[in-house]
């Protein structure tokens, strides 16, 4: 008798088993899983921890002239703002690094590649001061609910750090959501740099505005009068439709940060008229 055999065709065939891997094969991935897994760890805990200390060590600085309960509110605004700013970026799939604080200059994320055009560029600026606004109108219901001066203040501080953050001048925020508008916005933007300190009497910003200064004319004269690369048209190569939504998103938030500058200053200046 022949033997038989049942031919299947390819598509009834089951598939081959997956080759067996070794006990070593098996230790050796769990063993660069784990390795993977606390390098990770080691760079959030060391991120955090850079957060922490810079964050402690402004605290300290800024409570020797306003006391520690206004410091920390202060600073824990400008967390939420830099925090604005990660969570765009990781919406738009960008690394950056753990937000670092310096005593009279702020807080600051280093981004670890270049955003790919300035309309990516723009939503990843325009994190931090939403943000910023969001919690800093946050005090304001906070401070106007326990009636707690000191809190209104803060969030007058924080208003008014973000209204500087959207004046329209690399690197500040305002510069980079405006980029995707125009670049032609960065000269108003400097004059309104001189105006914000006559305006508001932030004489002690000047310092700030120096540096402020020393990043922008570099990038505005590249813009301006370097020679245009195709790599530079493509970067501010934004579509009209993206432009105009740029531009209201930016007066949007422009108009809710001054209007909360605005009634935080009404509400102190009438407690400090019936004191």
């Amino acid at each position: 008798m022949e033997p038989q055999f049942d031919v299947l065709p390819p598509q009834q065939r089951p598939p081959n088993p997956p080759p067996k891997k070794s006990v070593f094969q098996g230790l050796g991935a769990g063993a660069v899983a784990i390795v993977v897994a606390l390098a990770k760890f080691k760079f959030l805990l060391l991120g955090g921890l850079k957060t922490i200390l810079s964050m402690g060590f402004m605290i300290w600085i800024y409570s020797t002239w306003f006391g520690w309960k206004f410091a920390a509110g202060f600073v824990f605004l400008i967390l939420v703002h830099e925090m604005g700013h990660v969570i765009a970026a990781k919406w738009l799939g960008m690394p950056v690094t753990a937000p670092l604080f310096i005593p009279f200059l702020g807080a600051a994320i280093l981004m670890k590649e270049n955003p790919r055009d300035a309309w990516t560029e723009a939503w990843l600026a325009y994190g931090g001061p939403l943000a910023g606004c969001i919690g800093s109108w946050i005090c304001w219901l906070i401070a106007l609910s326990l009636h707690a001066n000191w809190i209104l203040a803060v969030a007058q501080l924080s208003f008014l750090i973000n209204i500087f953050n959207m004046i329209p001048v690399p690197p500040l925020d305002g510069g980079r959501i405006s980029a995707a508008v125009s670049p032609w916005f960065w000269c108003p933007g400097l004059a309104l740099l001189g105006l914000y300190i006559i305006y508001f009497h932030r004489w002690q910003s000047i310092v700030l505005i120096v540096i402020v200064l020393a990043v922008a004319i570099p990038r505005i004269k590249e813009a301006f009068f370097g020679t245009p690369t195709p790599e530079m048209l493509a970067y501010y190569n934004t579509h009209i439709v993206n432009r105009i939504t740029m531009a209201l998103l930016y007066l949007g938030l422009l108009a809710a940060l001054m209007l909360g500058y605005w009634d935080c200053h009404q509400h102190l200046a009438y407690l400090y008229d019936q004191s």
